[in-house]
């Protein structure tokens, strides 16, 4: 795709410019304060469990093999077992529904959308809000306490949830993430993740954050800003003052095939 041979001084130049005719300085001051208001209410009701309740999310269209032989077992192996995995498809037109019944496991829970999410056009676009809807019907959806975010074609490591769920308890965080190995070219695997979370330094499915930040949701209109859903969801809880904490260790897997869904 074009866009990947881009130099960065023109990425750059063209977000500033997307930003501006898009309203996105004046919608970053009005969220941040409305979001701090919701925040700061939603503490007062907090109450601590030291065994929670986690709600794995997992967006999906039509990748039923890799998410029932990879990342599903992923889940199901964990040495934290107090979850319950919600997987929502984005229309999907396969099998999944059929294989993810297979592994007749009530903690398992999958809702199908009527109609595929309305995306825009553009490649790059596309791709900075790709499973949007069906994320977002997720997060909707979910009941736990905790809430990790995942991927169709990824994989959690075996202590995923209990590791960062114990980070988070033990430095009362509202928001953790650790590192992933992240497959950058074929068969090449880097580990990515650092702090403070930036762009491209962060991924999804190293998150776990607590349900009082359910009010924050994947924003459709991202794109528009040149920013994919995920940093910029992350970035509003940041802006927002949520508790954030990093843990310098990998907790999972994220392949290249992510980069393969249309």
């Amino acid at each position: 795709m074009f866009y990947l041979f881009e130099s960065r001084a023109y990425i750059k130049t063209r977000m500033v410019w997307k930003k501006l005719i898009n309203g996105y300085y004046y919608q970053v001051f009005d969220e941040r304060k409305k979001n701090k208001d919701i925040l700061k209410k939603n503490r007062e009701k907090y109450k601590r469990d030291e065994k929670p309740l986690i709600s794995v999310l997992i967006p999906t269209y039509n990748r039923a093999k890799l998410l029932t032989e990879r990342t599903i077992p992923s889940v199901l192996g964990q040495t934290y077992q107090k979850f319950e995995i919600i997987i929502v498809g984005d229309h999907c037109s396969d099998n999944t529904e059929e294989l993810v019944k297979n592994f007749k496991d009530k903690r398992i829970k999958f809702y199908n959308l009527p109609e595929r999410g309305n995306y825009p056009k553009n490649p790059r676009d596309r791709w900075c809000v790709a499973g949007t809807f069906p994320a977002n019907k997720a997060i909707e959806l979910c009941s736990g306490d905790w809430i990790a975010p995942l991927d169709d074609d990824d994989e959690f490591s075996e202590d995923h949830l209990e590791t960062l769920l114990k980070f988070a308890l033990e430095n009362n965080y509202e928001m953790v993430y650790g590192k992933v190995e992240m497959e950058d070219q074929w068969g090449n695997w880097i580990e990515l993740g650092s702090y403070p979370p930036k762009w491209g330094k962060i991924s999804r499915m190293a998150a776990l954050y607590n349900s009082n930040l359910k009010f924050f949701t994947y924003d459709i209109k991202s794109w528009k800003y040149g920013e994919p859903a995920d940093w910029n969801m992350w970035r509003r809880m940041k802006e927002a003052g949520v508790r954030m904490g990093f843990l310098d260790k990998v907790v999972g897997k994220h392949y290249k095939e992510r980069q393969r869904r249309e």
